[in-house]
C-alpha cells in the first residue's frame, strides 16, 4: 500500500480525535502515550481541542516520556514505568544525553531507589535534589551554573522520577513531588516496549524506527534491536518505507475547519516533521527550541502559528502568524479561554 501525504495527515487527524469532540477525557486516544504539559498548562489546551468540557482533574502528572511532564491515566503508570525502563546502558545513556555514565542502568536504579526513600512527604525539586546528591553515584553529578553548586544531572534526575513512583502536584507553582502510593518499586527490567511502539504507530503512523526513537529519546540503533517482530505491516508513504500496526486501518477523516493546537500538543509530537510541515521556514517558526509556538490547523494543514497570553487577568489573547489566509480564529480562541476559566478572548495578527 502506497499512501500519499494527504492520506497520512487525515488518518492522523482522525487518530488524534481532532476531527470531532468527545465527552469523556479518559477515553481520549492520545492518553495511550500521555499528554505533555508545561507550566502554562498546555495539556489543558490540548484537551480543549478534543473535548466538549476539558479538564485535567482525572489524570496524574509525572516526568515520563523523554523526562518531560506528561498527564497519564493513573492506572497505567506502573506499566509505563516498566515499558520506559532502559533495556541497556547504551539506551539509558541515549535517553539521559549527559553526563556519560559507565554503569548507567545500575546508576539510574540507585538514584530512583534513593528518590523514593527521600520523598516521604511533599517536597520541591530543590529539596529532593539536595537530599539526593550525597547518595548518588559520582558519575551522575555535574556542576550547575544556575545553582552555583553540584547535583545529579537534570536529565538523569528526570528519568528517575517515574521509576521512583513519584508524581508532580499540579496545584503547586514550584515543581513539587509526592509518592504514588501502592508503588511496586523500581522496575527490575524493561517490559512492554513493544506496546509503546504499537501505540506510537497507531497515533503517529505510518512511521519508521528513527521516528519512534526520536519520540522516546533514544537511538535508532537501540529501537531497531527492539523493533516488534509481529503485529506490524509495511507500507510506503510517498514511496518511503514505513510501518503501521496490522490492526489499524487508514482512516479517511473530515478535517476540522480550524483547531488551535498548543506547542506540546500530541499531534505535533510526530518526529517526521518534513511530512507534517514541509515548509522549512514554518518548521523553524513552530518547532523553535525556545519559545515554541502553537499550530493553527486549518482543513488538515498547519496554516500558521500562534501564541497566547492572559490580559488583565480575564482575557485570553491569541497572536496569530499566518502562513496563508486564515479563517476566523475567534470561536476557537473563545473555547480555549473558557477552558482556562476566563471570561473573554481576542485575536490579533503578528
Amino acid at each position: 500500500m502506497d499512501l500519499t501525504r494527504k492520506q497520512v495527515l487525515l488518518h492522523r487527524i482522525h487518530q488524534h480525535e481532532l476531527d470531532r469532540r468527545i465527552s469523556d477525557a479518559t477515553e481520549l486516544a492520545v492518553f495511550s502515550l500521555g499528554v505533555q504539559d508545561n507550566t502554562s498548562g498546555s495539556a489543558l489546551l490540548s484537551l480543549a481541542a478534543r473535548l466538549d468540557a476539558p479538564s485535567t482533574e482525572d489524570f496524574t502528572v509525572t516526568w515520563s516520556v523523554r523526562g518531560a511532564p506528561h498527564l497519564h491515566r493513573a492506572g497505567e503508570l506502573k506499566a509505563f514505568a516498566r515499558a520506559l525502563w532502559p533495556w541497556s546502558d547504551a539506551d539509558a545513556r541515549a535517553r539521559a544525553a549527559r553526563p556519560k555514565v559507565d554503569d548507567m542502568v545500575a546508576s539510574l536504579r540507585h538514584i530512583a531507589t534513593a528518590m523514593r526513600s527521600i520523598v516521604t512527604k511533599p517536597m520541591t525539586k530543590g529539596e529532593v535534589s539536595r537530599a539526593l546528591t550525597p547518595l548518588a553515584p559520582k558519575q551522575t553529578i555535574e556542576p550547575c551554573r544556575g545553582c552555583q553548586t553540584e547535583h545529579v544531572s537534570d536529565p538523569i534526575f528526570r528519568l528517575g522520577a517515574l521509576p521512583a513512583g513519584l508524581r508532580i502536584i499540579p496545584e503547586e507553582k514550584t515543581v513539587t513531588f509526592e509518592r504514588i502510593y501502592g508503588w511496586p518499586g523500581v522496575p527490575r527490567k524493561t517490559a512492554g516496549f513493544d506496546e509503546l511502539v504499537h501505540r506510537y504507530l497507531t497515533l503517529h503512523g505510518p512511521a519508521r524506527p528513527s521516528e519512534v526513537a526520536g519520540y522516546f529519546g533514544t537511538s535508532t540503533r537501540e529501537v531497531k534491536k527492539r523493533w516488534p517482530k509481529e503485529g506490524l505491516v509495511e507500507v510506503t508513504v510517498e514511496g518511503e518505507k514505513a510501518w503501521l500496526p496490522e490492526d489499524v486501518e487508514i482512516a479517511d477523516a473530515e478535517p476540522p475547519e480550524v483547531r488551535l493546537l498548543p506547542p506540546t500538543d500530541p499531534y505535533l509530537q510526530a518526529r517526521d516533521r518534513d511530512l507534517l510541515l514541509p515548509d522549512k521556514a514554518a518548521q523553524k517558526d513552530i518547532f523553535r527550541i525556545l519559545g515554541r509556538r502553537g499550530a493553527i490547523l486549518v482543513d488538515g494543514e498547519i496554516a500558521g502559528s500562534w501564541q497566547g497570553r492572559v490580559v488583565s487577568g480575564k482575557r485570553f489573547e491569541v497572536t496569530a502568524t499566518p502562513y496563508r489566509p486564515l479563517p476566523d480564529l475567534l470561536p476557537e480562541t473563545q473555547l480555549l479561554a473558557r477552558a482556562k476559566g476566563l471570561d473573554d478572548a481576542s485575536v490579533k495578527g503578528d
